[in-house]
């Protein structure tokens, strides 16, 4: 039997004791197998009500009291007959009632195979599947919100009419192509497709470039504080975390490997990374921190530069910086609370974003780190707040493909080259766009996408 035609169960609650779990049930069979389990069918109740129920195993034994809501075909989530068994949240239970459907005729879901479903009949495109996605993993009220746009169609509503714009100019193409001899075809001249070609051009070119944000989002940013032994960098951490994540001492090399904490700073998840001091060292141990510490620090969206500021810098301190200069950084000079000696001066890499002063101690100045910080990783929310922006890489691949083909359409008539040349790139750019959408799109491309969604979803 293809998979396409089985019923599919599997929980769509988060694991764990709760008051509440779901098991859903997808598929021609979908009520048939709810029935048995519940004594309901869809006659019992309008559709999207929920009705009390017992929830019985094939023996007739009772397996817990619940209520079951039936989702007709359409207008479910998947486009297919779907029913929800709402019961107590004891993981005991509920795998008890999914091993039930299973003995009913359902077959457990794999992984994203509810939305699977839902994309390969309509009911989203895929750039709206990797919203839903996104929105169950977003890890900030701005990611949430942003994937909420992008789970509602958003980047639909920017690329489907460029598309039918792209399809309305390779018509005219064709046409000339084909009917060239023809007295009643209108003709489309280079400066007319080069102008068409620029509009739609622009607005792909706008839209490509919401990636810096919309990927932010998603993915977060990595700000790594960097320095020698002994300036503060774990106590730095521990600040910023709000927790004690970090052993801070006075005794140089602490840090042996690198420390991490999550906190969202300006509505992107940030990765706040503690190495282990920049500096040579024959002690083996320190020597692995220290080489994982610069291979981490090459990656970083941001570093943060610390010097301790109640003595003056040091030749080891100038060493580690030129490490970082030519990387997006802030010097800190750490330790305000105490007598000034060091004001920073001589760093000055091509990195650098700015100077400021603070006291990992006592919290002086940790606001304006903050604040610092999130200038420095945060998107402009209002630039972006109207439209979802792209998120994924295979989105801004996409659309790079089709400015890249627009760009040697614009070429091509700007040459005077026959009609047929720049049509193909027309095309090509109309293809691109459609396998943004999904619309065009390779089974491996949809096993790696929905592959990445729970169980359940």
């Amino acid at each position: 039997m293809n998979r396409e035609d089985t019923t599919i169960v599997a929980t769509a609650t988060p694991g764990g004791t709760g008051a509440i779990a779901i098991v859903r049930l997808s598929g021609a069979d979908a009520f048939s197998v709810a029935g048995r389990l519940t004594g309901l069918s869809p006659s019992d109740a309008p559709p999207k009500t929920l009705r009390r129920c017992s929830v019985r195993n094939e023996f007739g034994e009772i397996l817990d009291a619940a209520l079951a809501v039936f989702f007709p075909e359409p207008d479910s989530f998947t486009g297919e007959d779907v029913a929800e068994i709402h019961l107590h949240g004891n993981p005991v239970v509920v795998e008890t009632v999914v091993r039930a459907a299973c003995a009913a005729g359902a077959v457990p879901a794999e992984p994203g195979e509810f939305s699977r479903r839902a994309f390969h009949r309509g009911k989203m495109d895929l750039t709206q599947a990797e919203g839903l996605c996104d929105l169950i993993a977003a890890r900030t009220e701005e990611a949430a919100r942003s994937a909420l746009r992008q789970m509602r169609g958003g980047i639909r509503e920017e690329i489907v009419p460029l598309r039918e714009r792209l399809l309305s100019l390779l018509t005219l193409q064709e046409a000339a192509i084909d009917f060239a001899e023809e007295d009643d075809v209108p003709a489309i001249t280079g400066g007319q497709l080069q102008e068409r070609v620029s509009e739609i051009a622009a607005k792909l070119d706008g839209f490509l470039r919401s990636y810096e944000a919309g990927h932010r989002y998603r993915d977060g940013a990595t700000v790594v504080i960097a320095g020698v032994a002994n300036v503060g960098k774990s106590r730095l951490l521990n600040r910023l975390a709000g927790e004690e994540r970090a052993i801070v001492t006075e005794t140089p090399g602490t840090t042996r490997d690198y420390l991490h904490a999550d906190i969202p700073i300006g509505g992107v998840p940030v990765t706040l990374i503690d190495t282990a001091g920049l500096r040579e060292t024959a002690d083996p141990v320190e020597r692995e921190g220290v080489r994982r510490s610069r291979e981490i620090v090459a990656t970083a969206d941001l570093v943060l530069f610390v010097l301790d500021g109640s003595r003056p810098a040091a030749a080891a301190d100038r060493s580690a910086y030129e490490e970082i200069a030519s990387l997006p950084h802030l010097v800190l000079i750490n330790k305000s609370d105490l007598a000034p000696a060091e004001e920073g001066n001589g760093f000055a890499g091509a990195g650098k974003r700015g100077v400021l002063r603070l006291s990992a101690k006592t919290g002086e100045g940790i606001e304006n780190l903050v604040a610092a910080i999130a200038r420095e990783v945060s998107p402009d929310e209002g630039a972006i707040r109207a439209q979802a922006p792209l998120t994924r890489a295979r989105q801004r691949l996409a659309v790079e493909q089709a400015l890249s083909a627009l760009s040697r359409a614009s070429v091509a008539a700007a040459e005077g080259l026959p009609l047929e040349f720049p049509a193909a790139d027309v095309r090509e750019a109309a293809g691109a766009l459609a396998e943004l959408l999904g619309e065009v799109a390779p089974e491996e491309v949809l096993d790696a996408i929905f592959g990445s969604f729970c169980i359940g979803k």
